[in-house]
Formats: C-alpha cells, structure tokens, sequence
C-alpha cells in the first residue's frame, strides 16, 4: 500500500470504529463480559495506531454483537495497578478475574510484506474450558476490517456456543456425604456452563464451613461434560471437651451444641455453639458466665474444647417500678410471673430471671393498669442490670390520668332494650362494687355480647366498644353492636371419624342442616364431642361459604384408642393382697356402644362382671344399660356367693340432667356361717337361696365442662333403690344415695375438687335386723376415704366381728396440680373424712365417730395407662387403736 492510501486507511479505520461505538451504545447485552487487552503490533512500517485501535475495534464489534466490552480507562487502569508488562494464559485470567470478566481476548497483530495475520487467545475466566486460539490470515492492510470480523465471529461463536451440565461429582469428601453439598446446589444437570453460576456455587460450597479448599473443573465424558467440584475436608472432631462446668451438665452443653464427636470441625458452628452454652447458664442465673473454645488438630482429626468461667450465680435482688405514684408496688409485683429472691427461693425457685417473661410482665403491668381506670397507662420496655451481688430490673411507667366509670350505653343493631343487655354484661355490676373502668370486663363483656347475639343466628356480630373522656376523669362506655346477617346452617360435614360412624358423631351435634345458627348449641356441641371419650382432639367449627347467609359446620375430630385393659394391685389387713383387672371397648363397632369385662381376685374374693350401655337407642334420647355379674366373697362370720343381673334405661331432663329406671334380679347364697356369727347373718342364711328383686330410679346432672380433666362444673347424683315388697324376692329394704362433685379452676394446671356421698339404708315394711346384710354399706379404701382400710369402718358386733352400716357418709377434698401436662402427670394432695353407723345398735357395735385422714396422690396417664399412687395418713383412732399410714395403688393398661 503506498504512504498516500495508508491515511486514508486509517482514517476509515476510525471512522467504522466511531460508528461501531454508536450502534454497540445502543444493542442490547445477552450477559457476557469481555475484556479486550493491547495486541502487540509487529511490522516494519508504521502501524502504530493498530496498537490502540485493533483493541477498540475488536471491542466495538463484540459490542454490536450484544457482549458487555470492559471500558478502556478500566483496562489502562487494571494494567497500570498490577504493573502488567507482559500478557499470558495465566496473567490474562487473573485480569479476567479483577476485572469481573467472563472472557478475555488479547494477542498480536503481525504484518510481513502485503501479507498480515493476527494471532489471538479468548481466554475463560475461571479455567474451566482451556484458553483457544484464533489465528486470522489476510492479504493488504484493507483487509484489517474482514479480519477483525472473522475473529470476532469465532470468538463469537466459541463464547455463546452452549455446552449443557450432564453430570455434577463432589470428589474429596471422607467423613461427610456428598450430598451435603449437593443437595445445596442451584445449578443442575442439564444447565449450560455458566462460569459465574458456578463460581456462585464454589462461594456456596465454602461458605458451608465444612472445607477448606474447593476447586472445579469439567471433564469431557463420553454422554457430554461432568462437572467435578474437588473439596478438601476440614478435620474431623475427634473428640468434644467441656472444661470449668459444674452448674450444668456436660451431656446437656453436647446436646445443646451445633458441633458434634466424629463431624467434620465447622467453625461456623462455633459462634452458636457459644450462645447456646450461654443461654444455658442464663437460665440457671449465670449471667456473667463467659465461654471459649479451642482447638487442637492432629495428624488424625482435631479435639474441640470449650472452655466456661461459670462466675456467679446472680439472682433478682430488686424489682423497680420507675413513675408508679398511684398504685401500690407490692400489689403490682404480685402480678409479675418475675420476682425477688427470698427466704424460699431455694424451694419455689424465684429470684431467677426467665428473660422470656420480661415481655409478659410489661404486658401484666399495662393490664394492672387498665384494669383500675388508667387508660393512658405506658409501660416501657424492661432495663436489667447485671451487678455483682444480683441482677436488678426496671419497668418505666407512665400512669396517666385514672378514670371513673361513668354511663354504659349502647347502639347500632339493637334486637333487645338497653335492660336486657345490661343483664348480660358485667360491667355494671363492677361499677356497683368498683369506681374505675377495668378494661378487662370491657372487652369480656363484648365477647359475651357477642355470644348473645349468635344465639339468634348471628354467627358473625360484631361487637365493639367506645370510652368517651368527659371532665373530672369520667369514662363513658358504649357498645356498638353489627349484628350483621343472620345465618343459617346450610350443612354440618365431618372429618376424621375414620372409626367411629357419622351418625355417632352428628348426634353430639345440635346444630343440624337447614337450622338457625346458634352459638350455644355449637358451644355444647364442642363439649359434647369432647365429654364422648371417643377422641384425642374434636371440635366443631364456622366454615363460611359463598353466602353471607349460610355457613357449614366442619365437625373435626381425631380418633383415639378408646379400649383398654386395666390392671391393678392393693393390699389390706382383711384382704391382703388383691388383684383386679379389667377390659372395654368404649366405641364398640363405632357405634358408641360401651362393653366392659371386670374382674377381682384375692384371696378372700373373687367377682366377675360383663356389661353393656347403648347411649342411644335407634339414635334417640333413650340409652339402655345390661349388667350380668358373678360375686363370691369369704367373710370372716360367712361366704357371700351372688349371681345376678341389671337392665337400665336413662332419658334426658332438661340441657344437663338425665332420669334413669331399672330393675336387678340377684340370686345368693350365705353359707359357711361361723358358730360364733350374729344371730342377724344366721337367720339371713337360713333362708337358703334368697333372691333380690329390686327397681331403682335415679337423677343425674352433670355440667361438667370435661369428662377426662375438668376443670369447672358440677356432679349431682341421687339414687333410690325398693327392693322387695310388691316385687317380691326374699330382700325387703329401701336404699338412698345421694352424691355430689364440684370442680373450681384457680388456673389452666390448678383445680380444686370436693366431693360429698352419703347413703341410708331404711326397712321395707319390716325391721332394721331384717335388712339384709348384703346391701350394707362399707368404706375405706382409695375410692372413698384413703388411709383406712375397708374394716376400719365396719360396725361390730359385740364379739368384735365387723359387719356394714346402714349409714355411711364421707368427703374428698383435692387440690389438683397438673404439674407435667406433657406427661399427663396430676400431683393431688387430699383430705378424707368419713363415718359408717348403724341406726338401730341391734346389740351392734357402731362407731359413731367421724375418721379424717391427709395425704398425696399422684396420678400419671403413663403409656402404660392410668396410675394412680395414694399415701394416706389416718387422722384418727379406730375404736381406741392409733392407725398406720397406708399406701395404695392402682393401675391400667389402654389399647
């Protein structure tokens, strides 16, 4: 080319540069980075405006082609700090790597005569695909362009080529599965091989914290490319130290940490291993306890230790109540689930500060508060202070304004006049006994508003209350009421009654299809299900449905094993030892009926008992009860041998009460009478065969709110027994019962329980000494009065020999502390106190003296079934003799 054309060439260069810049400016980029380096320029004439211009060509073709180019003053820059003056494989990926490149294009240009070539290499970031080489040849230097263009379209064509993923491999790995790092992967099989994606996954990798080198690399395989990551292990925990605890266990502090004996060392598990050691010695008051670690690698793993300066154990030594001018501290403190260390913190365990009820009492405070007219009440967030001799605790409260109650008014849907509303709520007796607003019978009485009106079909009303401030601290209260739509029961579906069948289960239901919603039904239907015995969990529940008019009932529950086999052991001084058992099936066919076979055996007694109760007969009101039994007991004067039955049927008065009627037949023997036996059993024996006709009523009213733990309601039984007379039978009497239990909860774990029983046995157109001796009445023992022994009640005889009363009354007092709910555990210390006499002494001894006894029980619902641990002490004497403690037990097996 002559020196003339060789401007000409260069200014068109520049000019199809220029342009190239305009429309690369404008493409849009498919991802890709590129970074353009100097191209040594190698010619005898003057070409060194190639040296900066091939770069920025070769740049602005790769940007028409939507690659992102590294601008110049980046290159110079990148070129200039790491003092490059020379270019290779190696130096060119790390200046990819600087520069946030993917690839990187540099080379040489070389022009011999009229012929010239360019020698390049696009280079892969990452090394994961070896570095190619691109070499151009061309004839005359206006041929530089359709060089520049052939290069870039193989670089082209080899940086957007897609080479997919077939396979991904974790070599390195000994102790740890490979899965572990697998299975954290984002990229999978089949992706194309993206180097930022799987340099993404190699910070992925590392920052597990199992490794301490990771490295990658692909493989050609004969089904495609295999991506190996190539890790190192760090080591393996040989063994795990626990140095300077005594305060906690050191089986607690290992399973409490992250790290574990044979994992691979994670020292990312360190720093929450620490706070979990901590948290640990906080809840045993060591708030100051400060804990390290250590470690020791050896050829074959490394030991960990930890290492704990316990420090003090720091209790509350003061509760502050920063602004309280108002109210009383020690009224507030009382309220606090927190409180000071005393004389017996070593027994009830206070003084110690559970950081998760610093919330709960700012909350209790606030409530306090409200709940005495002070509706403005701020009570800030609690400030602990850890000193040396104990910890100290602030609330800051702002007290406000106290307020008076003033008017109770109410508006919006009104369906009844103010007075009948003002019998439903409460507040208005509070303000009767009490002056100032209390917020918490604000917001009850707006529930029981609530319920009131979904008794009438308004399953959703709306019930919300407004205080207006007047002058003098008056707070005027009015309830607003929505009633909204009233709702009908459009349909009452079930769910989970895989064993007991839909018409068991709707029956507890009051609530049926087509019916006007209310809520007082749903809320004994709830109890209802719940009081069956049948399941684990049930619960009726609102379903709403497209029409604001019509709601379901979804009737959940959750079926449990409702058989069981019972087992149980006692001992007496006139028994010995007895053993009892039991098996029924309360959902028999999961029809609801009941079946039970009872049985007892000692040595002086043996009795055998099958029974039947279907609660509801043909789905009706009606329940029908049989009862075939087989009893033969060895006294000391006779032998009592019985065979009898019983049919029941029992019918409903009212919401809470049920009448029952029935007749016993029972056929029995007095044998093996004694010479030294009353005349009363002689004459009674006699006779030979003697046969009880007997029909009983009887009246029930339960309103307890849980058959298998209550907590609130009441029991109330009377029974009345006629036998013989016009029913004939040898056994002429008149038997009364009468028996009553009434639960009160202090709180959800505490409840407290009486329990009275009273019986009298009365002539049936004859004498007391007619009575027979059968239907006495007997006490003692752990299902009446605990501490005594069956025989300490008995009426005597002159002799000494003991026979039963024809009075009997007694009472249990409980106080129940389900202190293990998970466990079922229930800790329940008693007291007794009973009496059985004789009415007419008929040459009997009867001891007209009450017997008390105290003591503990413990009850567990165990896996093995129910138990039951009685430890009575007498309290009195029995005829002159001192009594000794008793203990009794009893227990059952469910399936």
């Amino acid at each position: 080319m002559s020196k003339q054309a060789r401007p000409c060439v260069a200014m068109v260069f520049m000019l199809l540069t220029l342009l190239m810049a305009v429309s690369a400016f404008a493409a849009p980029r498919n991802g890709i980075r590129v970074l353009v380096l100097p191209f040594a320029v190698n010619s005898g004439e003057d070409l060194s405006y190639l040296e900066d211009g091939l770069p920025e060509l070769i740049g602005e073709r790769l940007a028409a082609k939507n690659f992102f180019i590294v601008p110049n003053e980046e290159v110079e820059k990148l070129l200039a700090e790491n003092a490059v003056t020379e270019l290779n494989i190696s130096t060119v990926r790390d200046l990819s790597l600087l520069s946030n490149a993917d690839y990187a294009v540099y080379g040489s240009f070389t022009q011999v005569g009229e012929q010239l070539s360019i020698d390049a290499r696009l280079v892969e970031a990452y090394g994961l695909q070896p570095a190619k080489p691109i070499y151009i040849n061309k004839s005359g230097l206006i041929n530089v362009l359709p060089a520049v263009d052939e290069l870039v379209a193989q670089a082209t064509n080899e940086m957007l080529r897609k080479q997919s993923i077939s396979n991904i491999v974790v070599k390195g790995t000994k102790v740890l599965d490979p899965d572990v790092v697998l299975l954290r992967m984002r990229i999978q099989k089949g992706d194309p091989i993206d180097s930022k994606k799987i340099n993404e996954e190699i910070k992925r990798i590392y920052k597990l914290g199992y490794f301490s080198d990771v490295q990658v690399s692909v493989e050609k395989k004969r089904d495609g490319n295999e991506l190996v990551f190539t890790v190192v292990e760090k080591p393996k925990i040989n063994n795990i130290v626990i140095s300077g605890s005594d305060a906690v266990d050191s089986d607690d502090i290992l399973a409490a940490i992250n790290s574990k004996q044979g994992a691979v060392l994670n020292e990312k598990f360190l720093a929450d291993d620490i706070a979990r050691v901590r948290d640990l010695y906080r809840k045993e008051g060591y708030y100051l306890a400060e804990v390290d670690y250590k470690i020791e690698r050896g050829t074959t793993g490394a030991t960990l230790t930890f290492t704990v300066n316990e420090g003090e154990k720091l209790y509350i030594k003061d509760i502050k109540l920063e602004g309280i001018e108002q109210l009383d501290a020690d009224d507030i403190k009382g309220e606090l689930a927190l409180s000071e260390r005393g004389l017996l913190s070593w027994l009830t365990g206070s003084g110690v500060l559970r950081e998760d009820y610093l919330e709960r009492d700012v909350a209790a405070i606030a409530a306090y508060y409200l709940n005495r007219g002070f509706l403005d009440v701020r009570v800030g967030s609690a400030r602990v202070d850890y000193e040396e001799d104990g910890i100290v605790i602030t609330f800051p409260v702002s007290e406000g304004e106290r307020y008076k109650l003033g008017t109770i008014t109410f508006s919006g849907d009104l369906i009844e006049p103010d007075e009948k509303l003002l019998s439903i709520i409460g507040l208005d007796e509070w303000k009767e006994e009490e002056e100032y607003l209390n917020y918490t019978v604000l917001r009850d009485d707006s529930t029981k508003i609530s319920d009131w009106y979904a008794n009438y079909g308004y399953a959703y009303a709306d019930v919300d209350f407004g205080i207006k401030r007047e002058e003098g601290n008056i707070a005027n209260v009015n309830y607003k009421v929505d009633k909204k739509n009233k709702v009908y029961v459009r349909r009452v579906v079930m769910e989970g009654n895989t064993r007991t069948r839909d018409n068991v289960v709707r029956r507890a239901v009051d609530l049926t299809d087509g019916e006007l919603f209310n809520g007082e039904k749903l809320r004994d239907s709830n109890r209802k299900l719940n009081n069956l015995g049948y399941f684990s969990e049930a619960s009726v529940n609102i379903v709403p449905t497209q029409s604001p008019e019509e709601v379901d009932l979804k009737v959940k529950v959750k079926e449990k094993n409702t058989g069981s086999v019972m087992a149980g052991v006692g001992w007496s001084s006139y028994d010995g030892v007895g053993f009892s058992g039991s098996i029924k099936e309360d959902n028999l066919w999961g029809k609801g009926y009941k079946l039970a076979f009872t049985s007892s055996f000692s040595s002086k007694k043996t009795s055998y008992d099958l029974s039947f109760l279907n609660p509801s007969v043909y789905d009706s009101d009606l329940s029908f009860s049989a009862r075939t039994y087989i009893t033969n007991t060895e006294y000391d004067d006779y032998d009592y041998n019985k065979t009898g039955g019983k049919v029941s049927f029992g019918y409903p008065v009212g919401k809470w009460s049920r009448v029952y009627a029935g007749y016993r037949f029972d056929q029995y023997q007095i044998t093996d009478v004694k010479k030294n036996a009353s005349n009363l059993i002689k004459e009674q024996s006699e006779d030979g065969t003697r046969y009880a006709s007997v029909v009983h009523a009887s009246f029930t009213r339960n309103t307890i709110d849980n058959f298998q733990r209550p907590t609130a309601g009441n029991v109330v039984t009377f029974t009345v027994n006629y036998g013989g007379g016009i029913l004939q039978g040898t056994d002429d009497f008149i038997k009364v019962i009468g028996e009553a239990r009434q639960f009160y909860a202090l709180n959800n774990d505490h409840v407290l329980m009486a329990r009275a029983k009273a019986g009298a046995l009365l002539p049936n157109g004859s004498s007391y000494d007619k009575i027979p001796i059968v239907e006495r009445f007997w006490l003692g023992g752990i299902n009446s009065v605990r501490g005594y022994d069956l025989n300490d009640f008995a009426v005597r005889q002159n002799d000494g020999d003991k026979i039963g009363g024809t009075r009997m009354a007694f009472a249990n007092f409980e106080y129940q502390w389900y202190f293990e709910n998970d466990l079922g555990m229930t800790l329940v210390p008693f007291f007794d106190v009973g009496i059985n006499y004789d009415e007419k002494d008929n040459g009997l001894k009867s001891n007209k003296e009450w017997l008390y006894s105290t003591g503990l029980e413990l009850r567990w619902r165990s896996p093995m079934g129910d138990l039951r641990f009685a430890y009575g002490i007498p309290l009195a004497d029995v005829n002159g003799e001192k009594q000794s403690p008793r203990f009794e037990f009893a227990m059952g097996q469910a399936f």
